[in-house]
């Protein structure tokens, strides 16, 4: 059967498994495509449209094997969620360095763990550290875009890893 690449970009037709495979790819490859070029709004508005194919693909690969469309949700639901995780443990890790040099610079120990602790609740030590990312928007936007590859990474396994079970559902009707 040739490939139907209108079921990888529109909701409105079916998915046999090789055009799903191939539309993951595809739509991963766009993904890599928008981290790579795209900054700003025309990257989220470009992270939108990867979310749209990706839920025609799997609403198609659902028509093709006659079950209900609502399941789109678990792959995208399920890749999100670990998009936003990972991207959350990363920010996290590049900022870290960062707030630590900030606090041995405000006089903390930081080889003291309680210290350090202590200082992660003193509010007005966290609000000199967020006016310190307000001000150095360059080290801050590093930080933040920190998150990008690796989310993008986890995303996409979590949805491959999901594709199998998709693929292999056998066609009906």
């Amino acid at each position: 059967m040739p490939i139907n690449f209108r079921a990888i970009f529109l909701p409105d037709t079916r998915a046999d498994a090789d055009t799903f495979w191939l539309g993951l790819g595809l739509i991963a490859f766009a993904d890599a495509l928008r981290l790579t070029l795209l900054d700003g709004g025309l990257a989220m508005f470009g992270w939108l449209v990867i979310l749209f194919c990706l839920a025609a693909l799997h609403i198609n690969r659902l028509r093709d094997a006659g079950r209900q469309g609502p399941l789109v949700i678990v792959p995208l639901a399920a890749g999100v969620g670990v998009k936003a995780l990972v991207a959350i443990i990363a920010v996290t890790v590049a900022i870290l360095p960062g707030f630590m040099d900030y606090l041995e610079a405000q006089g903390v120990d930081i080889n003291d763990p309680a210290q350090v602790q202590a200082a992660g609740q003193d509010e007005d030590l966290i609000a000199g550290f967020q006016q310190r990312m307000i001000e150095n928007e360059a080290e801050t936007l590093a930080a933040f875009s920190a998150g990008d590859w690796p989310s993008a990474v986890a995303f996409w396994l979590t949805v491959f890893a999901i594709g199998f079970w998709f693929a292999r559902m056998p066609r009906r009707g």
